[in-house]
């Protein structure tokens, strides 16, 4: 039988009650970047939804973005505590695997009032970085020193590099460690299987983006989004082909997702005038401007994902081998996006199958959330809202 942990409260030992337990979530959010904020803020909507209004913990890639964008949630705390990728540093999955340990070794007593630890989606844990099994399993690592459930829900972990006996057995631990090891796409999970086995925790799902329908405001006229972090992803291939089609369209509007992208729309809007910027906080708290006759040039993996499910078209450009896993797995879901070419046409579709299945996806996802809820000891009378 385990030992009940203590909290310290005025200089007064008692024992941890369920009011002071902290739900604590680790994401990709921070840098900011939409998608990773949108994540979090479907979860947190999905807990406080649920009935939870206990303490919540989310440990990003930073904080203080992420609680301007996100304000409407009340004890929220958001820090950058976990130590996560070590940029510009070598080593291999084992290696850093053994870092996170060795943290969670020396810092499991600042950790004693978490209930649970929730990896929630995104590509931030992938094995295209060798450091994310730092990450990965210290958290692992916490949850067995404290007794503490671990899930993971949604995560893109392939493509990796060659895996070493060394970093399988990493693996393994980090998969067997958690109750739950859901993966957006099958790469991910054949990947996996390949290198630990079978694993009972390890399945195949969805993204966290399906936790909730896609949240839209509407807008008169046809529109033509843009979406990117490079000039070719919303321009074209030589700069040209994308501003041929403004004309086309009543509006033209550009997604500030990220830092990045919001210095590529100063660049674009000097050029092209008539380029509108929405950014993060407009995106997420006033609704995606999305309507199904609408089109999009995008370099991003979550604007094409949500687009999608309404029903746009459109072109998507990937630069990369993790960027072409992310919106390959948009396009196995159905989406109608075409990879960018030097001919560019707006086109439309007559079907669109991701939009099609999109209740039905919902609801599987909500299944997986709550199966998460259960884990955490929080499915309680709101359940049946939720489901």
């Amino acid at each position: 039988m385990a030992l009940p942990r203590y909290i310290v409260r005025r200089w007064r030992v008692r024992p941890l009650t369920w009011w002071d337990q902290v739900l604590y979530l680790l994401a990709g959010n921070g840098a900011p970047n939409f998608g990773d904020e949108l994540l979090v803020q479907y979860w947190l909507r999905f807990y406080r939804d649920l009935g939870y209004d206990g303490p919540i913990t989310v440990d990003g890639k930073g904080a203080s973005a992420t609680a301007a964008l996100l304000r409407d949630f009340k004890d929220v705390n958001y820090v950058k505590t976990i130590p996560r990728h070590a940029d510009g540093v070598e080593g291999s999955y084992a290696g850093f695997h053994e870092q996170g340990v060795d943290y969670a070794r020396s810092n499991a007593s600042k950790f004693q009032d978490v209930r649970g630890f929730h990896f929630l989606g995104g590509g931030y844990a992938c094995a295209n970085w060798r450091n994310a099994t730092r990450l990965l399993g210290a958290v692992v690592e916490l949850g067995r020193r404290l007794s503490v459930p671990v899930v993971a829900t949604g995560l893109g972990i392939a493509p990796f590099h060659k895996v070493y006996p060394v970093g399988a057995a990493a693996w393994r631990t980090i998969v067997e460690g958690c109750q739950l090891f859901e993966c957006r796409d099958a790469a991910s999970v054949q990947a996996l299987h390949a290198i630990i086995g079978a694993c009972p925790s390890l399945s195949e799902g969805l993204d966290d983006a399906f936790l909730y329908p896609v949240q839209t405001v509407g807008h008169a006229g046809k529109w033509l989004h843009l979406s990117g972090f490079s000039a070719k992803s919303v321009l074209g291939p030589t700069g040209e082909e994308g501003p041929r089609l403004f004309d086309q369209f009543d509006r033209v509007v550009f997604w500030a997702c990220s830092k990045e992208d919001a210095e590529l729309y100063q660049a674009i809007a000097a050029r092209f005038p008539q380029v509108e910027m929405r950014d993060n906080h407009s995106l997420l708290n006033e609704g995606l401007p999305l309507e199904a006759g609408d089109f999009m040039l995008t370099g991003r993996f979550h604007p094409h994902l949500q687009a999608a499910r309404v029903g746009l078209t459109g072109y998507y450009t990937a630069q990369s081998d993790f960027y072409r896993m992310k919106h390959g797995l948009v396009t196995g879901l159905g989406s109608n996006f075409r990879p960018l070419q030097e001919g560019l046409e707006v086109f439309t579709m007559p079907d669109c199958e991701i939009r099609r299945r999109d209740g039905d996806r919902v609801q599987a996802k909500r299944a997986v959330a709550l199966r998460v809820a259960r884990l955490m000891g929080l499915a309680g009378s709101n359940s049946a809202k939720c489901a």
